[in-house]
């Protein structure tokens, strides 16, 4: 579980009312990891959205032939992780840490739930 002030930090929060970035806070964790780190696998379930805090994270596709591609790298306050929220709930990128840093992981399915229960929780 994470402070709802850390949450408060970001825009993608700012509609949220305190009783929502409680309950999205209690089904999240802070997550340190370092460089070269992988973090998601494509390919594997989506069990968490993730919230860059610091450091950089590259996405990384995996071509027919099985050369990789770098086709983005995040920074603070990115999202990666979107299949946790998207059905089938795979991964379609792997993610892997290209600077040591943190990133705050939510619950996916409990996120999905939140929505579910009270719909202005996903505006």
């Amino acid at each position: 579980m994470i402070s709802a002030e850390l949450l408060r930090q970001f825009p993608h929060f700012a509609n949220l009312d305190d009783r929502e970035l409680r309950s999205i806070a209690s089904i999240s964790e802070v997550v340190a990891f370092a460089e070269d780190e992988e973090i998601l696998r494509e390919g594997n379930p989506a069990d968490r959205l993730c919230l860059l805090l610091s450091g950089e994270v590259n996405v990384v596709y995996r071509l027919g032939d099985d050369r990789t591609v770098v086709a983005d790298t995040l920074v603070r306050g990115d999202f990666f992780g979107w299949s946790g929220l998207l059905e089938p709930h795979r991964l379609t990128a792997t993610c892997a840490g290209n600077k040591a840093g943190e990133y705050i992981g939510i619950e996916a399915a409990g996120l999905r739930a939140l929505c579910d229960q009270d719909p202005l929780v996903g505006r």
